[in-house]
């Protein structure tokens, strides 16, 4: 990553609804390039009631909360990045080399491109150029020249993630992607014309209603035929008929604004590393630590990790788990978020490994209950309270996943695929010896079935 000596000062504030903001901090960038975040001391002194903004600074107590809020280690960078809690607020893959298409190529780095997308992050930060020149636009005809089509110019949001997405807005009838300073309430996903990703929207939507049918809190998302989006050139819609809508959950009408924090943010994890960072029993073992309901959302998220090793999500890693930070009565209220980004990489290119480990393998077909069991150790939880939800999970897939399947708008032969799967995984026969519920998919069935009507 590029260093750029070009010193900057970023204001770093909270606006949970229009006409309100909070300072939290200031971002500055020396002449070196060495990014340093520091928090104001303004938002320190409002004492125990301050508004949440990282779990990664909330202590024990006022005295670490205020400790954590002014250490620096957790809060500078340098090598062109920022600090792993806005670093991992930047968008990744596709659409991060789209951003990079807007400015001159070698005269940026990552808080110039956090200053240019500010006014759209996820959650309910904004961050604000104060000071210092920004980061030089590329021309048009530039922009041309390395592929960026007009109609995704001035890209102003960010999405963090690798698959190519965009914030649009949708009368359920069609979506559009708004023009440069209008906020989306969507996320809309769009199909890929690589092979190793075809059917991504349809399988990622499949995906999300079998976690629900099996009691998973999900994200609403729909399906949206591709020729119904506007605003966004057609070489990003021509991968496929469907483009999949998922409604933000960060985002409420009348412009309110919901902080959330994704576990790599809280863990200080840059984006590389969310892979490596933690496994398995640290997203279980952070839920039941940072959440007010502490037992309710850590039986919600031992709901999302059988589900993942049911369908075969093997991308699950640290950013695809967030919390929503809130208050109620002057107390923090903390709780995850709607799960999203849901795919069965499984059926999507057979993928046959877990993204974070259990019990030291990435292997689902070496995952047992004596696993779980030591999970629930390493929480101080007892293991029968995980055993019991796992347990449930399995058996409400086992009875309603195949006859939903039929109504789902993928091909015959993954389908048959998925019911397979959960009849032979080790864990979930030792969970619920239960057979699958029989179900026939029509023989002649070679593409996906119409997508279900939002």
């Amino acid at each position: 990553m590029l260093v750029v000596d070009r010193p900057l000062i970023i204001g770093i504030y909270l606006r949970p609804e229009p006409g309100k903001q909070l300072r939290i901090g200031t971002l500055l960038r020396d002449d070196s390039g060495v990014v340093t975040f520091l928090v104001d001391e303004g938002y320190i002194a409002l004492g125990p009631e301050r508004p949440l903004v990282s779990m990664a600074w909330y202590g024990t107590d006022e005295a670490d909360s205020v400790s954590r809020l002014r250490a620096r280690g957790d809060k500078i960078m340098q090598g062109g990045y920022l600090p792993a809690f806005f670093q991992n607020m930047l968008p990744e893959g596709i659409l991060r080399d789209i951003v990079a298409k807007e400015f001159v190529h070698g005269a940026f780095d990552q808080a110039d491109v956090l200053a240019f997308l500010g006014g759209d992050l996820p959650g309910a930060i904004v961050a604000q150029l104060e000071a210092g020149k920004p980061a030089r636009r590329a021309p048009p005809e530039e922009q041309k020249d390395q592929g960026v089509d007009g109609a995704v110019a001035d890209v102003r949001f960010s999405l963090a993630g690798q698959q190519m997405k965009f914030s649009a807005i949708s009368d359920r009838k069609s979506i559009t992607v708004p023009a440069m300073g209008k906020e989306g309430e969507l996320i809309l996903k769009t199909p890929s014309d690589n092979p190793k990703f075809r059917y991504l929207p349809e399988i990622e939507y499949a995906s999300m209603q079998l976690a629900e049918a099996a009691g998973v809190r999900t994200a609403e998302c729909w399906l949206v035929e591709s020729s119904s989006v506007s605003g966004i050139a057609e070489p990003f819609l021509k991968g496929g008929d469907y483009a999949l809508a998922v409604k933000r959950f960060d985002r409420a009408p009348g412009g309110i604004r919901i902080q959330i924090e994704d576990f790599a943010q809280i863990f200080g994890a840059l984006p590389d590393a969310k892979y490596s960072t933690g496994n398995e029993a640290t997203i279980l073992n952070a839920t039941r630590r940072f959440c007010t309901d502490s037992r309710g959302e850590l039986l919600e998220a031992v709901r999302r990790f059988i589900v993942a090793v049911l369908v075969g999500d093997g991308d699950r890693h640290l950013k695809n788990t967030s919390l929503m930070l809130g208050s109620r009565d002057g107390l923090p209220e903390v709780s995850l978020t709607p799960a999203y980004d849901v795919v069965s990489t499984y059926l999507l290119h057979n993928d046959q490994r877990m993204a974070m480990k259990l019990g030291g393998t990435d292997d689902p077909w070496r995952y047992d209950v004596a696993k779980l069991e030591r999970a629930a150790g390493l929480l101080k939880v007892e293991p029968k309270v995980i055993i019991r939800e796992a347990k449930r999970t399995v058996e409400r897939a086992r009875d309603l996943w195949p006859k939903q399947l039929q109504e789902l708008p993928i091909p015959t032969e993954r389908k048959r695929k998925l019911v397979d799967r959960i009849e032979k995984l080790p864990l979930a026969n030792e969970l619920s010896p239960k057979p699958v519920k029989g179900v026939e998919f029509p023989e002649d069935e070679a593409e996906p079935v119409a997508a279900p009507k939002p």
